[in-house]
């Protein structure tokens, strides 16, 4: 079972097997209100300061997300391990 976990947790961490931009891009073109606007010409802006593409955002947002998966899995994985 632990073997199984670490296989997850290495296809997700490690993108073994996937691409995450086309993840990304597949998601980001599922959202209708984008219409066809590319993901890199949108700019997020708080308060007239610019502050990052939509594109750069949902990236980093998705390493994070993947992240807090991760450690989710592998708090499983120390419950069998005990």
């Amino acid at each position: 079972m632990n073997n199984k976990l670490q296989e997850i947790i290495d296809f997700l961490d490690l993108e073994e097997g996937y691409s995450r931009e086309e993840i990304i891009f597949d998601i980001l073109h599922e959202i209708k209100v984008l219409k066809d606007y590319d993901s890199d010409e949108i700019i997020l802006v708080w308060d007239e300061e610019e502050l990052t593409t939509l594109y750069d955002f949902v990236d980093e947002f998705y390493l994070k997300l993947i992240e807090k998966i991760c450690d989710v899995i592998k708090s499983y994985q120390n419950e069998i391990k005990n």
